[in-house]
């Protein structure tokens, strides 16, 4: 058992062991030495999954026998496949051509290859588990596992095990359910083990339970003309090794009729993904724990059909226009209301086929709480209908439009994020940043809020825009931390926008502006710290921006990345009525603070 899963099964022994009332976990060794769990699963998972946080708990989303991926040889029925002859047929198997259907609760371990086969499970009621010791099964027009009818279903892959589901053409209705995948459930279905299965759906998705569909151990190589997962209910991950290959979206849960389902879960894992769609898409929630992911949604950023372009050195594509607009006259994203009537933004950005192409995608709330992820998406990196909250982890984000966008609040706690190219870098309808490391290259805005508040309390970030480098549309506060700007060189924009009607506080922490002087917007009286703004007069070349007292002593070094006229510069360190010597490319500029 793998360091991770040893920490799952831990975590969620040491949370049941604390409630009054969970079934017991008895191990016994199988003829294999595995050690293996009871049949009897506990009811974690009848417990209300999400937590007053709006978070969910590991200890709700697997059950015991979910994390063990092991089973018990005595007793078990062995079923042979083989075009010649399937043999393994009991009181609990039927077996009729090359047809295996399975109609009592047990575990069943299959071996063999069917050319043209399949196998059902069509068991009100019962518990079954399918165990797949190299085995090779085609079904051209449906599924290769069909879960008609049971309680829950676990696919179990033995240890070393290499095993192949394949569809090869349109399927074919054979009942009243829409079967369009090669492993399809009626039911919830668990998916363990240490083995690897392939998985190759020449039209349809890869694998689909109508309810809950859980991942908790194994490698699986899946690719699909749909969907390569995709669970109703929610899709959860505790672990595994996954290469997804899907024309739609690598991973897929939507339930249209309850809201507080179709959620996303996954507490560790190594993730490929390229989807011509999204690489993680949920109607609801998208909660990741930790994991390695390397996601290329739609062709990458590169395949987007905005054509921005920017002043940004070495930046995604020439200058940006300079009214700021997008070129060729294409309309910036549409703006929707709340019910309060506020403006927020809306997901209305498709390609031409309708399709969205976003790295992870939730219709509600997402919590990113680790995990190490690489992005390539033609529409936004990481997008939420509602708020977004990253606790830590690593993004490395490279987008056609937004690197992380919420339509209400975007939150970041920690973590580090590196947008290496955008339209904008981070996008809420407030954005509030306590802490993390973020580096922002964008065409347009490196951090835009629409129309509430921007909030800056701590971390690091560095921005090198085209358009605004903050445009909060809002009140701006910063209190901490140290914010870098390296804003636009034309006066279309500023380094700092918060707009007419709005006003911005720096109350703490080190703000450095770099940008044009012709927008250029002052701070508040009502800071809580001097803020020195200097309009140069002329444009200065990259290079050296330093601020010293009278003494010489420095309080600000910086290098500008890009040409510049005006200076904003704000730290404990200015006081109030002190002159100080701002050199900028060569050239000294005496400044007062008032």
């Amino acid at each position: 058992m793998s360091y991770r899963r040893k920490k799952l099964l831990a975590l969620f022994c040491a949370t049941a062991l604390s409630m009054t009332a969970v079934a017991g976990c008895t191990g016994t060794k199988s003829s294999t030495g595995n050690v293996v769990s009871s049949e009897t699963e506990t009811n974690a998972e009848e417990t209300s999954a999400q937590s007053e946080a709006g978070t969910f708990s590991s200890a709700d989303m697997f059950t015991e026998r979910d994390l063990a991926g092991t089973y018990e040889e005595s007793g078990a029925v062995y079923v042979t496949l083989s075009d010649d002859g399937i043999t393994g047929e009991t009181d609990g198997v039927v077996i009729k051509g090359q047809m295996v259907t399975i109609t009592a609760e047990g575990t069943y371990i299959f071996s063999g290859t069917l050319s043209e086969g399949q196998i059902v499970v069509d068991a009100d009621n019962a518990k079954v588990q399918i165990v797949f010791d190299n085995v090779d099964i085609t079904c051209a027009s449906s599924a290769a596992v069909y879960v008609k009818s049971a309680e829950k279903v676990f696919v179990t892959l033995a240890e070393g095990s290499q095993n192949t589901l394949r569809n090869t053409d349109e399927y074919v209705a054979i009942d009243d359910n829409n079967i369009d995948a090669v492993i399809f459930s009626k039911s919830d279905l668990t998916l363990n083990g240490t083995g690897s299965l392939t998985i190759v759906s020449a039209e349809g998705h890869g694998i689909v339970s109508k309810d809950d569909l859980k991942i908790t151990g194994g490698t699986y190589d899946i690719t699909a003309a749909g969907h390569a997962l995709s669970g109703k209910d929610s899709v959860r991950i505790a672990d595994g090794t996954f290469i997804l290959t899907a024309e739609k979206d690598g991973i897929h849960a939507e339930n249209a009729d309850d809201e507080e389902k179709g959620y996303i879960y996954i507490a560790d894992g190594d993730f490929t993904i390229t989807s011509d769609g999204d690489g993680m898409d949920a109607s609801n929630i998208v909660q990741i724990e930790d994991g390695t992911f390397d996601i290329t949604a739609g062709g990458g950023a590169a395949n987007s059909l905005k054509t921005h372009e920017s002043d940004v050195p070495g930046g995604p594509g020439g200058g940006m226009p300079q009214n700021g607009e997008k070129p060729d006259g294409e309309s910036m994203p549409q703006m929707g209301e709340k019910p309060d009537g506020e403006n927020m933004p809306q997901d209305t950005t498709t390609d031409e086929s309708g399709t969205s192409t976003k790295g992870i995608k939730a219709g509600g709330s997402m919590y990113l709480n680790g995990g190490t992820y690489q992005i390539d998406s033609a529409d936004d990196s990481i997008h939420s209908n509602a708020n977004i909250t990253i606790a830590d982890g690593t993004y490395t984000l490279a987008t056609g439009d937004d690197g992380v966008h919420a339509d209400d609040a975007l939150i970041v706690n920690g973590g580090t994020i590196t947008v290496t190219e955008s339209y904008e870098g981070l996008e809420g309808l407030t954005v509030t940043i306590n802490d993390g490391t973020i580096d922002i290259t964008a065409s347009d805005d490196g951090i835009n809020t629409a129309g509430e508040k921007m909030e800056l309390n701590g971390g690091y970030i560095h921005i090198l825009a085209g358009g605004d480098g903050l445009d909060s549309n809002g009140d701006l506060t910063i209190n901490g931390g140290e914010i870098y700007i390296d804003g636009p060189s034309d006066n279309g924009n500023s380094a700092i926008d918060y707009g007419d009607r709005s006003s911005a506080y720096v109350n703490g922490g080190t703000l450095v502006a770099i940008g044009s002087s012709g927008m250029a917007e002052v701070m508040s009286d009502s800071s809580k710290q001097k803020v020195l703004m200097v309009k140069l007069g002329e444009q200065m070349e990259a290079g050296n921006v330093v601020l010293t007292d009278s003494e010489g002593n420095v309080i600000v070094s910086y290098t500008a990345l890009k040409t510049y006229d005006c200076v904003i510069i704000s730290t404990a360190e200015v006081e109030s009525g002190a002159t100080y010597t701002l050199t900028t490319s060569g050239t000294t500029t005496e400044v007062t603070a008032e």
